[in-house]
């Protein structure tokens, strides 16, 4: 439930920013829907247990939720909900032990009775379905005898049930879903599309138990491999799934790779950074791919500020998807002005970085309105200028003799 929770709090988060503010209206409202197996020849979808979650606009968090359970025909329904124009609610169905929400956060104040359907599947353990679409290895650079890296792409469930992980709580056999990473490999942290709560050790690689409905989900992870000057890394990896296209960015720094099946590409540049593209495609599944990073005596480190100015631009020009892509990783309380220790004050302020230019490729293709590019974008700046001031704030006390 925790995940589900969590995309439910993103998607009212972004809601409420849009929504605008009307008078307060009467306790009247009704939400009704029915869960829809889209598994074919699936099971019923009787006795489901559904939550709606209200969230709320001014709090910026759950204010409550009901339960209910559905009928013979999976139909449920709620009764008596204040249309409230500060509230947004949100289902959440849960099927066989797998959580679905619905498509879209929704208020009541425009209308008594919302209908709000829920699209579920059957279960499977089986992993049959589920290929990489992309796969990218992203070198970002070298320092103190760390690569930084990210790696990242598009896993595909193909069939019509959702993945679920077959023995959770056996660690390394718990024949979740798996992503492979190059020997050695340290530090893994989930950037997006999964939670580091999901992720276990694997052979190879990591795990995340995260169910997998039907469809694309991409993800990014960063990670970093231990070298000594004058020797080679492996950056070799066994890809778990078929695999369509496999690409290797390596920056224009002094490190070259050798000892790989992979075909050399154009050059390219992600965040200021030039970078040299390596490629295969169609990889069958255990099929190992990569080869051996050199000239890493002579690399430089990257800088946090460029490190996230990077991160962005791999992510939008390979993956696409803008902002969204970032969702897991950033804040939900977005610019709400929350206490923050110094350390998570940069970080954050690298986020709201990272978010804006992220807003401004969106503006720029035509995916957000004039309106809401300009409100975000405010509500951004406003952040930032407080974060700054804060910190002067911060500077200035501690410049004072006696002062903690």
């Amino acid at each position: 439930m925790r995940r589900a929770l969590a995309a439910v709090v993103a998607a009212c988060t972004l809601l409420c920013l849009f929504a605008p503010a009307v008078a307060a209206a009467p306790s009247d409202g009704s939400v009704r829907g029915q869960l829809l197996n889209k598994t074919a020849g699936g099971g019923p979808t009787q006795n489901a247990t559904v939550i709606l979650v209200a969230f709320g606009r001014k709090e910026q968090a759950p204010l409550g939720q009901q339960t209910t359970q559905t009928d013979a025909d999976g139909h449920y329904a709620f009764n008596n909900l204040d249309r409230d124009p500060n509230i947004v609610y949100i289902t959440v169905a849960k099927f066989q032990n797998v959580n679905y929400p619905s498509d879209q956060p929704f208020q009541l104040q425009d209308q008594a009775t919302q209908q709000a359907d829920i699209t579920v599947y059957d279960a499977t353990t089986a992993d049959d379905g589920i290929q990489l679409e992309s796969l990218n290895l992203l070198v970002m650079g070298a320092d103190q005898g760390l690569v930084q890296c990210m790696e990242m792409g598009s896993l595909l469930n193909n069939s019509d049930r959702t993945f679920v992980t077959a023995n959770p709580g056996d660690q390394a056999l718990a024949k979740a879903i798996k992503f492979a990473l190059p020997p050695g490999a340290l530090g893994v942290q989930m950037q997006t599309g999964f939670t580091d709560q999901d992720v276990i050790q694997g052979i190879g690689g990591i795990q995340v138990t995260s169910p997998i409905p039907p469809g694309r989900h991409q993800f990014a992870m960063s990670f970093q491999l231990p070298y000594n000057n004058g020797s080679a890394v492996d950056v070799s990896l066994q890809v778990p799934y078929p695999t369509s296209s496999f690409s290797m960015y390596l920056p224009d720094t002094g490190i070259n790779l050798q000892n790989s099946p992979l075909s050399p590409g154009g050059p390219t540049q992600l965040g200021g950074q030039n970078y040299t593209l390596f490629t295969a495609s169609n990889i069958g599944k255990a099929t190992m791919i990569g080869g051996q990073l050199a000239g890493l005596g002579g690399a430089t480190g990257v800088a946090p500020f460029q490190l996230a100015l990077i991160s962005l631009g791999v992510v939008l020009f390979v993956i696409g998807g803008g902002v969204l892509l970032f969702g897991s990783r950033l804040r939900n309380d977005r610019f709400v002005d929350v206490p923050r220790s110094g350390a998570d004050a940069d970080q954050e302020r690298l986020e709201l970085v990272v978010r804006m230019a992220a807003l401004d490729e969106r503006y720029a293709a035509g995916e957000v309105s004039q309106t809401d590019y300009d409100e975000e974008r405010e509500r951004g700046k406003q952040r930032l200028r407080e974060l700054t001031l804060a910190k002067r704030q911060t500077a200035a006390v501690a410049s004072v003799p006696g002062e903690a």
